[in-house]
């Protein structure tokens, strides 16, 4: 394959995950017709990006059937909030500044801008966004590209401020979404992405955050010439704890702003690392051999003892856990669920009927449950003891690990 970014066709593929759907919820009649995809990873020698070999039409992946709310999670909405705030402050944003966010969802992060008295626009395509409408947001359901640039520009103006959270790693046509962002910038505007850390994925084994969506996993180093070729720059950049390890990346048109030694700082921690080398990727892909084993062995054990074990909650990175370590209904009793959309629905590929989470905290509760969404353990498993779950809590990642 040749790499999405720089084309060159040096590209080396260092995992294989098998064949994954996309993270869609299906009904019973629809199981029949889903289909899957080939979920590989790749490496890029010559521009640093770590990639997937196979893309899935955006249209499949964030159309009608998507089914991610980005304010289900409490502290998420909380981590939206501070940004929003610390935004604010930071660039001195007023009621004449526009904020535009790309990806938009049900509108969490317009909301709290528009709490800073901004102006706020949404780009999303996907139903999610309509959420966003009812609420009075401003939000055009289409995808963000250098041509929709200048319309959105001659409606709305230029942006102080654009953000794309967990998105930027799903855009399809790289070149053409940035090359919209600078068009649609003042020039003193930034734009602000947050992206799941390809240096934290390695070092703390999280493969299940690679799946269908995310295209793409970026380092500091791929995101300096990203930008760089399209007459912007890397400014500043912040590690985050969001998804067990993100980075807060600020990028202007070039000359805007000062360039903080952070930037270079991480630059240097990436090639200490060893993300230019051939044997780290090598390490990591015999790592999650050897976790599904483990994992796997672990659930057997269990199921053997005649004990019930349900799936908590359900983020599309547990798409990836549960395809790859093969874990159905013969495993999982069922997977519980806060979300309406959800629940009544089978997992992607698996299979596994979604219940509402209620169950958990009466007298059909299992005696384990495995937290897929394992990423935000100290939010979840206080919540759900203090509703009731008396269960043991099983954290899939990234060591197999039982709580009592």
């Amino acid at each position: 394959m040749r790499c999405q970014f720089c084309n060159s066709e040096k590209t080396q593929q260092f995992l294989d995950l098998g064949n994954h759907p996309p993270c869609i919820f299906l009904t019973q009649p629809e199981l029949k017709d889903e289909k899957a995809y080939p979920l590989n990873a790749h490496y890029c020698p010559d521009c640093d990006l770590i990639q997937l070999g196979t893309l899935v039409p955006q249209e499949i992946l964030f159309g009608e059937n998507y089914h991610h709310i980005a304010a289900l999670s409490s502290s998420f909405k909380v981590h939206l909030s501070e940004l929003a705030a610390n935004c604010a402050k930071r660039f001195n944003l007023g009621p004449q500044d526009l904020i535009i966010d790309l990806g938009s969802n049900d509108g969490a992060l317009l909301e709290a801008f528009k709490a800073k008295g901004t102006k706020v626009l949404g780009v999303d395509p996907s139903d999610v966004a309509q959420m966003a409408i009812d609420q009075g947001l401003p939000t055009l359901r289409e995808f963000f590209t250098e041509e929709s640039a200048p319309r959105i520009v001659k409606e709305y103006g230029k942006a102080k401020v654009m953000t794309a959270l967990n998105t930027f790693a799903h855009v399809s046509n790289l070149g053409s979404f940035v090359k919209g962002i600078n068009e649609t910038l003042t020039d003193d505007g930034v734009f602000v992405s947050e992206n799941h850390y390809a240096l934290d994925l390695l070092q703390g084994l999280q493969y299940d955050f690679i799946y269908h969506e995310h295209s793409r996993y970026y380092t500091v180093r791929h995101l300096v010439s990203l930008f760089s070729k399209f007459g912007m720059e890397v400014f500043d950049v912040e590690r985050i704890p969001t998804h067990s390890g993100s980075i807060r990346v600020f990028a202007c048109k070039k000359g805007a702003y000062p360039v903080s030694k952070v930037v270079t700082d991480l630059l240097k921690a990436e090639d200490d690392f060893g993300l230019a080398k051939a044997d780290t990727y090598k390490a990591f892909a015999q790592k999650v051999t050897e976790h599904k084993k483990a994992f796997v062995d672990l659930l057997k054990g269990i199921k053997a003892k005649g004990q019930r074990i349900m799936g908590l909650t359900f983020p599309a990175r547990a798409v990836t856990l549960l395809n790859f370590c093969g874990i159905g209904p013969e495993t999982f009793d069922a997977i519980t669920e806060g979300s309406t959309i959800k629940i009544g629905r089978y997992s992607p590929g698996t299979h596994i009927k979604v219940v509402d989470q209620e169950v958990l905290f009466g007298k059909d509760a299992p005696e384990y449950g495995v937290l897929l969404s394992w990423h935000i353990q100290k939010e979840i498993v206080p919540k759900f003891r203090a509703k009731g779950f008396k269960g043991k809590f099983i954290i899939p990642l990234p060591t197999p690990t039982i709580i009592d």
